[in-house]
């Protein structure tokens, strides 16, 4: 995650110093159908959540956007030619309880992970917004429910939500601040 921060950072000063226009896009957790069989590690956080893990997870916000959306608005900046600076990509916001919920209303056969009942007012997570982007015409075409449910749906057919024996489900480091302590 910091690579991406330094290599954006060092891609828009080189193009400040240089005259070149360098366009960027910055979506927040993508999520949806993936292309292959391996879980990122976007994806990893969802299975955590799905598959119930041995930690208390604190209930704050968490930006998600549908990898289809984020192709969208790639092919969108590629086409404008006024397109400059930086874009975020972050059309919706769901609290982690909120998101248990809705999965289980689908999906009850899962373990789910316990969250929080109050949403956490000390969140590190900031609200963000892609209203720059969608001053150039790009509109979200998936809900977050679909973009989770078809998340699932992969996960299934891909045999990700199985156990694997001596494999326990494991929170990516990249969220622990989401966890109790």
């Amino acid at each position: 995650m910091v690579a991406k921060v330094v290599a954006e950072k060092t891609a828009l000063d080189y193009a400040e110093k240089s005259g070149l226009n360098v366009v960027t896009v910055c979506p927040t957790m993508a999520l949806g159908p993936l292309l292959r069989p391996v879980a990122n590690v976007s994806h990893e956080f969802l299975i955590y959540i799905i598959k119930g893990g041995p930690t208390l997870m604190k209930n704050i916000l968490w930006h998600i956007v549908d990898v289809r959306d984020v192709a969208d608005a790639l092919f969108l900046i590629y086409e404008i030619e006024e397109s400059a600076g930086r874009y975020l990509c972050a059309p919706h916001h769901i609290s982690a309880k909120v998101m248990v919920n809705l999965l289980k209303k689908t999906h009850p056969n899962y373990n789910y992970v316990n969250c929080d009942s109050d949403l956490d007012p000390n969140s590190i997570v900031t609200p963000l917004t892609s209203e720059k982007l969608k001053d150039l015409g790009w509109k979200p075409r998936k809900k977050i429910e679909e973009t989770l449910l078809d998340s699932i749906e992969y996960y299934e057919k891909a045999g990700l939500l199985q156990d694997v024996e001596g494999r326990p489900c494991r929170l990516p480091h990249l969220f622990h601040m989401a966890t109790e302590k």
